[in-house]
């Protein structure tokens, strides 16, 4: 969600949280390096700017269920709800792999892989990353 504020994906409106920086839209790789590299963690899915953190050296709190862990770096700040459809980006009998929910599109359960991570387990996440740092 790094190029716009907010957009509508499947039915569901994704937002940047109220009160963020909006550091949106598409900024030059090396402004992005630099707010990364200085940040004390990043927080998001597993997408390209979640690899530029992890590469620069930034904790990630990787809020993943639409990939199964091995897909991505390990982080200890990996969160995943396995009592959901998760992994659909992993299944090779998923042709589309962009744009929508590929199982349950259109549906209560379209996105649950995401939506069922509540923020208690992200904020565990987090709490374990910067443990690690002290470690």
């Amino acid at each position: 969600m790094d190029g716009e504020p907010s957009r509508d994906e499947g039915g569901i409106r994704v937002a940047m949280p109220e009160g963020t920086e909006d550091f949106t839209g598409y900024r030059p790789l090396t402004e992005r390096v630099a707010l990364l590299a200085h940040a004390e963690a990043f927080f998001g899915v597993g997408s390209g700017l979640a690899w530029l953190a992890h590469a620069c050296g930034t904790p990630v709190v990787l809020i993943s269920g639409f990939s199964l862990p091995m897909t991505e770096f390990e982080t200890p700040g990996r969160v995943i709800n396995f009592h959901v459809c998760h992994g659909c980006y992993n299944d090779t009998a998923i042709r589309a792999k962009n744009g929508g929910c590929p199982r349950h599109g259109g549906t209560e359960r379209a996105y649950e892989c995401s939506r069922k991570i509540g923020s208690e387990a992200v904020w565990e996440a987090f709490l374990r990353v910067r443990r690690q740092l002290v470690e």
